[in-house]
């Protein structure tokens, strides 16, 4: 099998032209996720479809086409359309009938744009039942550490963040507190990367309380 994506915490392998296989690393079941997905795809959902999960396996229908951090970095997509996209995504997951179910990982590495089907959101292993504004505040801190870091492209963070703060629906500062708490607790961050969740969190107020001020 051929490598052709790694994460945090899983690779993923391509099977042929139209399966890969995303295998946890720590040997974490995926049939969950795949129950999950198998939920989202049954609402109408973009999510890729499951053909087959077993202990730490999830076999999937091959995406074609970039992810949406690729198409930022190589400046194919602006920051300020990938925010209200991100948000966009949001609300239309938190709208679903009868579920309360939150991605709580969803930046621009986690979306697929598709020719044919459009921006699939990927990787649901941490999607659980939690309040809208908690899943937007896990989303705009993940964009606020890239912001306030030394990377090049912070400056297009900030303006993605920005874009996003300004168009979600869910209140999301009273949970930003548990999002940075959650956020500290990801054994998949460094020690630099948890210190920087102070300055992360005060440019997610300090811009949402901008995006909020009258004009």
């Amino acid at each position: 099998m051929k490598i052709i994506g790694q994460g945090r915490t899983a690779d993923v392998y391509a099977l042929d032209g139209e399966r890969v296989l995303r295998r946890y690393r720590d040997g974490d079941d995926a049939t969950r996720e795949a129950r999950v997905m198998a939920r989202l795809a049954g609402h109408g959902y973009p999510v890729p479809a499951v053909l087959d999960a077993e202990g730490p396996d999830l076999v999937m229908e091959r995406l074609t086409g970039p992810s949406l951090l690729d198409a930022l970095l190589d400046g194919s997509y602006a920051p300020e359309p990938a925010g209200e996209l991100l948000a966009e995504l949001l609300a239309r997951l938190h709208a679903l009938p009868d579920t309360r179910l939150a991605h709580l990982d969803l930046h621009p590495g986690n979306v697929v744009l598709t020719a044919a089907r459009g921006p699939v959101v990927i990787d649901w292993q941490t999607a659980e039942e939690a309040p809208p504004g908690l899943d937007c505040a896990m989303s705009a801190l993940i964009l606020a550490e890239v912001a306030v870091s030394p990377a090049p492209y912070a400056p297009g963070a900030r303006a993605g963040l920005a874009a996003l703060l300004a168009a979600v629906r869910a209140p999301l500062l009273p949970h930003l507190p548990a999002a940075r708490a959650r956020r500290a607790a990801d054994p998949h961050l460094t020690a630099g990367e948890v210190a920087a969740l102070g300055a992360a969190a005060e440019l997610v107020v300090g811009l949402a309380t901008a995006s909020a001020s009258p004009r």
